[in-house]
């Protein structure tokens, strides 16, 4: 048998919302445990500021996926597919970026004219800002997505429950109960398996 070098696993941080939670059937999570997740973005805007933006060029940039706040990430990459929505004169997109190892669906929104900015399909680079969720039980609104592989390495529970005594206070765990978090939020440490060719 081939003895093949171990290859360290990349840690990040995404939100897993309320809703997934309750679509997962509220499983109970711990501390290495094996889960496959798409990462997605929340709706991003093509005007920096906002706090979640996006901008699209057709010069190449290197990938880019670096954490700049509690599961939020400056991002970069190249977009490998897309799909444009049309709604009324409003435009938006869902695109799929590779951003390093982290493919990652990104929603995007239109200009103030309801288009999207010119560029924003397959081949071109995109760059961002923008918090990131973990997707386990997709409702296949559209096709666009990766999924990845990660192994659960902790997590922490903002407690936003009203008349909780520990309101607005963070608590980090390696377990998250079979049970609902409607007010909380949640984000998941976990380490990124990494592609190997055997």
């Amino acid at each position: 048998m081939m003895n093949l070098p171990k290859v360290p696993l990349t840690e990040f941080e995404f939100e897993l919302s309320a809703e997934q939670y309750q679509l997962m059937g509220y499983p109970g999570l711990t501390q290495g445990e094996a889960l496959t997740v798409e990462l997605e973005t929340d709706l991003l805007l093509p005007e920096p500021g906002v706090e979640g933006w996006f901008a699209v060029q057709p010069a190449a940039v290197a990938p880019r996926f670096i954490a700049v706040a509690p599961a939020t990430y400056a991002f970069a990459g190249q977009i490998a597919e897309a799909e444009i929505l049309r709604d009324e004169d409003q435009q938006s997109a869902v695109l799929l970026v590779h951003c390093g190892e982290f493919p990652l669906r990104v929603h995007c929104g239109p200009t103030e004219d309801g288009q999207l900015p010119a560029g924003t399909w397959e081949t071109r680079y995109l760059i961002g800002l923008s918090r990131i969720r973990g997707i386990v039980e997709s409702d296949f609104s559209t096709g666009i997505g990766q999924p990845v592989g990660v192994t659960l390495w902790g997590f922490r529970r903002l407690v936003l429950t009203p008349g909780d005594p520990v309101f607005g206070q963070w608590h980090e765990s390696v377990t998250v109960h079979a049970s609902p978090f409607t007010y909380d939020r949640v984000f998941v440490t976990a380490r990124l398996h990494r592609n190997r060719m055997i």
